[in-house]
């Protein structure tokens, strides 16, 4: 059972027990064991056998189970979700999807395969996936178990012959990734910033990522939990002045009204119960 804050998701490779074991004690809102790209593919059936020993006996509390399985133009996507569902892991994390009826097969294997079918968090990667996101996204809405959407730099600057992480690029693949996450309701992640030893410019990466619309952001190494968490937390300004405005509109019989120089509406004032919403949510987990 999780707490449903998705602020920080944590990558671990699958095929190092101890390292997935302190990855459940950390901060982090959720983890991901990767048998994609961080493990060699002779080690895959190995670190599927970890995942399966690490979910059942580590301690999780509130901590989202995630488990990244290999994509669909590979040999090994359906071992790999299969021992996933068997595991009882809490979600998958679904890399290189490029069209909704790849979405469609995974989820209805889950549902087909010996377990409780978890959650699905599909990743779009490549030129055609990027392009697909509104109706993989839209698709996935329809999906009850589809419950989040994200989007890989790495390999979409490759794919495309960019170079290092160009800006422009960055923007505009996760301008269009939350879109299409909001079209079909998902949870919209962003990706991971890779210098975890460069705290500012993670900070400003999250900052810029929560001020579009997203709700969390993966992460590739313990230190950077604690950044994710707070970037991704209203702080207390934001949810006092949040409060103000939705309590001061309620109690207007006015579609629209000015407060302390800010112009509301219904949809301005909406904003800020979201933010209310995750407030109320991080209260609910730490008690």
């Amino acid at each position: 059972m999780t707490s449903g804050l998705r602020r920080s998701f944590l990558y671990t490779p699958a095929d190092d027990p101890e390292m997935m074991r302190k990855a459940a004690k950390t901060d982090a809102d959720a983890v991901i064991y990767d048998l994609e790209d961080a493990v060699p593919d002779s080690a895959v059936p190995e670190a599927r056998e970890n995942v399966a020993d690490v979910t059942a006996t580590a301690e999780f509390g509130d901590t989202e189970r995630c488990v990244r399985i290999n994509g669909a133009q590979t040999q090994r996507w359906l071992n790999d979700l299969l021992a996933v569902v068997e595991s009882d892991s809490d979600s998958v994390i679904v890399p290189m999807i490029e069209t909704p009826s790849e979405l469609e097969t995974f989820v209805s294997v889950a549902r087909q395969a010996d377990g409780e079918t978890p959650e699905f968090i599909p990743i779009v990667e490549t030129p055609r996936g990027l392009f697909s996101a509104v109706e993989i996204a839209e698709r996935g809405g329809e999906l009850p178990e589809v419950t989040g959407f994200s989007f890989g730099f790495g390999d979409y600057t490759r794919a495309i012959g960019a170079t290092g992480r160009p800006e422009r690029v960055l923007e505009f693949v996760s301008q269009l990734t939350v879109g299409a996450a909001a079209v079909g309701g998902l949870d919209p992640i962003a990706t991971v910033y890779q210098d975890f030893q460069d705290t500012d410019g993670l900070r400003e990466s999250a900052r810029r990522a929560r001020e579009i619309g997203y709700v969390g952001q993966k992460a590739i190494h313990p230190a950077q939990i604690e950044v994710l968490n707070d970037v991704y937390t209203p702080t207390a300004d934001e949810v006092e002045q949040a409060r103000r405005f939705v309590e001061q509109f309620d109690a207007s019989a006015r579609d629209s009204l000015v407060v302390d120089g800010v112009f509301l509406d219904t949809a301005i004032v909406e904003q800020y119960e979201t933010v209310l919403a995750r407030h109320e949510q991080v209260e609910e987990v730490s008690g």
